[in-house]
């Protein structure tokens, strides 16, 4: 069999749905460090009748980033094999340490798992998740989807990130990106990332930096589905063409906005946050943001615009701290 057809023991024949587990470990937790653990990271494999191309979805890196968690879940769910050519493979919480903490990090070893591929076979118990990950089920993929979102404190625009490879690995997550539907686009390279490590080794793909921190919002898990569907249309995965993704703050027909830059305003005063700038919003360098007010409600600070652009990234929690990001503006 072809080893792109085989996860960890699990035959992925065609025509099938089939749901398992990677067993990551073991680890030693420092409380109980007498007792042999073991993470299992949950995963659904579709393979459909026609062969096709492998694309890979994950989400929960950051287990508070829930839209995206979600979004897979109802992913999953939906893909029926006789309507798939190809095959997809799905995960739909990577932490599921964190995720049952409610905890942004792997609360285990204190690490973020995001910053960590491709990983390690012998090092703490994140290094090992990153690992596995990525040598069992990324490395199976043609394509990924990586979904991600805000911290927990923030909220962001709705965007989808590729990575600057500069080969035709990028020129086809490009590509992915547009498919998406999403008006905002950007090009990075996330140092660590899965997203850079894949598209280094020639899978194309991205990354949904669409989700609220903390919270679950429907209107954003939809998006992300239908995002993720746009892009399997666009492969050939699923019958039909690419739908428009109607993103909050845009109006009817605006074109896809590819950024380059974003630059980060950030508080040097704790206290209470009072703003009324919105993601989407344009702004000029310079421009008035929100103050921050102590407990006696005296304005200890003023944020001003660090540069022209558009606002991808606010707080909803009004509670700061010196060195928070107040704001992020993408050119």
């Amino acid at each position: 069999m072809n080893p792109k057809y085989e996860i960890v023991g699990l035959k992925l024949d065609p025509g099938t749905k089939q749901k398992s587990y990677l067993r990551v470990g073991p680890y030693f937790y420092h409380k109980r460090a007498y007792i042999r653990r073991y993470v299992l990271i949950p995963f659904t494999a579709i393979r459909g009748h026609e062969e096709g191309p492998t694309l890979v979805q994950v989400a929960g890196c950051h287990p508070t980033e829930y839209s995206g968690i979600d979004a897979t879940i109802k992913l999953t769910k939906s893909i029926k094999p006789e309507d798939l050519t190809g095959t997809l493979i799905t995960v739909p919480c990577i932490n599921t340490p964190g995720f049952k903490e409610r905890t942004y990090i792997n609360p285990i070893d204190g690490k973020n798992v995001q910053g960590l591929y491709p990983g390690k076979s012998d090092g703490t118990i994140s290094d090992m998740m990153a690992y596995r990950i990525f040598h069992d089920i990324i490395l199976k993929a043609d394509y990924f989807l990586d979904c991600h979102g805000s911290d927990i404190h923030e909220s962001n625009i709705w965007s989808f990130y590729y990575y600057g490879t500069e080969d035709e690995t990028e020129e086809k997550s490009e590509a992915i990106a547009r498919a998406t539907g999403l008006t905002y686009l950007s090009r990075a390279v996330h140092l660590g990332s899965m997203g850079l490590e894949a598209a280094k080794r020639g899978i194309p793909g991205g990354l949904y930096e669409l989700c609220s921190g903390d919270r679950l919002i429907p209107e954003e898990s939809l998006a992300i589905f239908n995002c993720s569907i746009n892009v399997m249309k666009h492969l050939g995965m699923l019958e039909g063409d690419p739908k428009e993704i109607k993103t909050p703050g845009t109006v009817e027909g605006q074109e896809q906005v590819i950024w380059t830059s974003s630059v980060s305003a950030y508080f040097t005063k704790a206290g209470l946050f009072h703003t009324e700038v919105k993601q989407g919003q344009m702004l000029k360098e310079g421009d008035f943001v929100g103050t921050v007010t102590n407990l006696w409600g005296d304005v200890v600070e003023t944020i001003n615009s660090p540069a022209t652009g558009c606002v991808g990234g606010t707080m909803h929690n009004p509670v700061v701290n010196p060195g928070d990001t107040a704001i992020s503006v993408n050119f």
